[in-house]
């Protein structure tokens, strides 16, 4: 029976090969189809573990007898062909997971067999030998679960671990960089397992400026200070071997190296030869990777040899202690003309007042302006306009003529509080000064003088060039002390100058109070009383007074008058005096006066 059903076989392989061939199948086979009457295939059930697998199905035909046919040519056909394809001679090779039937036809019989893919795990694919994820950024993780012959399983489950969570963690799918250095990450499907190596990569983040800020040097030369900066890493960490390129856009300026490689502390240096140009100039540091590149600044000071400044407006002219109407201009150009714009202008004052600038640098136009407040003293004054570096540039010297403003005020400059003799001038004059807000003298001033007493030459006065003017005063005929008021014209403030007047000389004597009769052998009972004035009526003090009687005595002979001018003294008459006389006279001088009185029994 099994050499009939081999036999079988091999015949319905020959006719299979013949028919596929293209071999005319004889007559005789034909009739044996008619004659076939069960067809079988083997195996009926069969597994591939593998994507490109192939199995070899068989198939026997018999007769209703139950004996093999030979010379029949039967047909295969698969139910799916993305799963499994069969060829004419009944290989079945596996295209893909899943089950189908193969079916075998020979004339109107048939019979199938079942065909299961099933892809068995037999290695893990990775595509890099070494993963590199730069850090603080992740990176998918990619496996592949393959079967014997290298295919992908779909669907296979693939987890991953990190042993060294510093370096790098796993979150779902991805792996992401902690801190720059080389790790390792570990895939496992089921049974199977691979390790990748990992190298997590620093990646620059931030360029810090640390040294060569705001220097200052002339325009076309090296600064003495070297530009350095640090680059770091997102992890704040310094990064060696970080190519970064110094770059000025100022004409003529450079940097030595324009290109410098990080060292093992992450810093880059470099020489800055400023342009040409004076003026602020920039220079900027960038390394790939770094959206923000830090620029320097340095000032670029103009060279005398090269740089003229002119002041463009006329000598100015302002009243003391006041703004002028227009500022001050200076102009800065090189030695053939042309404009330095964005040059630092400095503005000082020499003689009080102040210089603000409108704008700390030159315009477009190489020019600078500054509002001028003058100092409040009137005549000339000076300032200066530094352009640049002071050390390398002089400064220009700017001159203001301040004028005295309007009168405010009258000052005695001279003359005032003086001693003087009621009726005569006094021995010096009043020296008058009219002066403005500030205290400058104000030339041609009228001055208008009120005395409370005394006389004047003229009610007014103009004051001179230094603003004086000189006032005689002759006092009034009362002693004490006199008042001068005195006002500018049209103003409201008064200044008031004094003198003490002392009364003049002894010019009349009075008995005051003397009685008209008196009893002779005896004193009066009261005091007599004499009063020395002067020719204005003025009493005078401390003048001696001397007394003579015609008859009896007097007590005491000399009397020195009080301030009030009077002196007194006791009389005793005689006792036999029918009119008695009293003289009285002031020492040094002919004033004289003679009391006399009538007495009685």
């Amino acid at each position: 029976m099994a050499a009939s059903l081999s036999g079988g076989a091999a015949l319905v392989s020959i006719l299979s090969y013949t028919h596929s061939a293209g071999i005319p199948v004889p007559g005789a086979a034909a009739i044996a189809l008619l004659r076939a009457h069960n067809v079988r295939v083997s195996p009926t059930l069969d597994t591939a573990f593998a994507i490109g697998d192939s199995i070899q199905l068989a198939t026997v035909v018999t007769d209703s007898s139950g004996n093999a046919m030979m010379g029949l040519s039967p047909a295969w056909t698969s139910g799916d062909p993305s799963i499994a394809q069969v060829s004419h001679a009944g290989t079945v090779t596996a295209q893909g997971p899943g089950s189908t039937a193969i079916v075998v036809r020979v004339g109107q019989l048939e019979a199938r067999a079942r065909i299961v893919v099933s892809q068995r795990p037999a290695a893990l694919q990775v595509e890099d030998t070494l993963l590199r994820v730069r850090e603080s950024e992740r990176a998918p993780l990619i496996a592949h679960v393959v079967d014997a012959r290298g295919n992908p399983i779909v669907g296979a489950d693939v987890s991953w671990t990190t042993p060294d969570p510093t370096i790098a963690t796993v979150e779902g799918a991805d792996v992401v960089g902690v801190n720059p250095g080389r790790g390792s990450l570990t895939a496992m499907a089921g049974q199977l397992q691979l390790v990748l190596p990992l190298e997590v990569v620093p990646v620059p983040s931030s360029i810090t400026v640390l040294g060569g800020e705001g220097q200052r040097g002339p325009a076309g030369r090296s600064l003495p200070v070297p530009v350095t900066a640090q680059v770091v890493s997102r992890t704040g960490r310094p990064m060696p071997g970080v190519a970064a390129s110094f770059h000025s856009v100022a004409p003529g300026a450079s940097a030595e190296p324009a290109l410098d490689t990080s060292d093992a502390r992450g810093m880059v240096r470099t020489i800055w030869r400023l342009g040409d140009v004076p003026g602020r100039q920039q220079l900027t540091i960038s390394v790939d990777g770094v959206s923000v590149a830090p620029a320097l600044g340095a000032e670029a000071d103009p060279i005398p040899a090269n740089t003229k400044v002119e002041l463009i407006t006329k000598e100015p002219t302002g009243e003391a202690g006041d703004t002028l109407r227009q500022p001050v201009v200076v102009r800065v150009t090189d030695s053939v003309g042309v404009a330095l714009a964005d040059v630092p202008v400095t503005w000082n004052a020499l003689d009080g007042g102040a210089l603000t600038a409108l704008a700390p640098r030159t315009d477009s136009l190489g020019e600078a302006r500054a509002t001028w407040k003058l100092g409040s003293k009137a005549g000339r004054q000076r300032a200066r306009a530094q352009v640049g570096n002071a050390r390398s540039m002089p400064a220009l010297s700017v001159v203001a003529t301040a004028n005295a403003g309007t009168g405010a005020r009258v000052a005695v400059k001279a003359g005032d509080r003086q001693l003087g003799s009621v009726g005569t001038p006094l021995k010096q004059p009043l020296v008058l000064r009219s002066v403005d807000r500030h205290g400058n003298p104000v030339p041609g001033a009228l001055v208008q003088l009120e005395p409370a007493a005394g006389r004047l030459a003229d009610s007014s006065v103009i004051t001179d060039s230094t603003g004086q003017a000189s006032v005689q005063w002759t006092l009034g005929r009362h002693a004490g002390l006199q008042r001068l008021t005195i006002r500018l014209s049209g103003d409201s403030a008064t200044t008031v100058a004094t003198a003490l007047a002392r009364a003049g000389k002894a010019a009349k004597l009075a008995f005051v109070g003397a009685p008209e009769t008196a009893k002779p052998g005896r004193q009066l009972p009261k005091p007599v009383v004499v009063e020395v004035t002067d020719a204005y009526g003025n009493a005078l003090g401390g003048q001696t007074v001397v007394f003579k009687a015609t008859s009896g005595s007097v007590t005491p002979a000399r009397g020195l008058t009080g301030a009030d001018g009077r002196a007194n003294v006791r009389w005793t008459l005689g006792p036999k005096a029918s009119k008695p006389e009293l003289a009285a006279s002031v020492a040094g001088s002919e004033v004289t006066r003679t009391l006399v009185i009538s007495t009685r029994p």
